[in-house]
């Protein structure tokens, strides 16, 4: 039986192969090679808090691969790191057998082009193809990777 901090750590390193994937091939498309992981798990996070992962381009990203859901509790979290690193809240979490999800601010649209904030739930493939576009407006911009 493998325990709860153990599939913490498994899923982390998960989404790191993942957003390095992304990262290396906008960084690519830029015109530039890294050598090396970008994305880094905080492996300090217990001592000194903060978010799961760095190095993520502005995004506080926060990890949970848990069978017992809290996702209130758990976006109430990362809310809190990214306001306190002025970053946007990320939350990604899944069970067993099941996929990634994932949990950022979005917005409701109303009549007349106006729209109320909100909290929304997209899959994991829809958050992959918008970090990458995120990725690639930051390298644009001229943010670079660090490994």
């Amino acid at each position: 039986m493998i325990n709860i901090r153990t599939k913490g750590q498994e899923g982390e390193r998960e989404i790191v192969r993942q957003l390095d994937y992304i990262i290396q091939k906008v960084a690519k498309e830029h015109g530039y090679e890294l050598n090396g992981a970008s994305v880094q798990r905080n492996q300090n996070q217990s001592a000194v808090g903060g978010c799961d992962l760095s190095n993520t381009f502005g995004l506080a990203i926060e990890v949970k691969r848990q069978e017992q859901l809290a996702i209130n509790t758990w976006w109430d979290q990362t809310v809190a790191q990214a306001k306190r690193n002025n970053e946007v809240p990320v939350l990604l979490f899944r069970q067993n057998r099941k996929a990634w999800r994932c949990v950022v601010n979005g917005e409701i649209p109303l009549a007349h082009e106006s729209t109320v904030p909100a909290r929304v739930e997209i899959s994991w493939e829809s958050f992959l193809a918008w970090f990458q576009i995120w990725v690639h407006q930051k390298m644009k911009l001229g943010e670079q990777a660090r490994t």
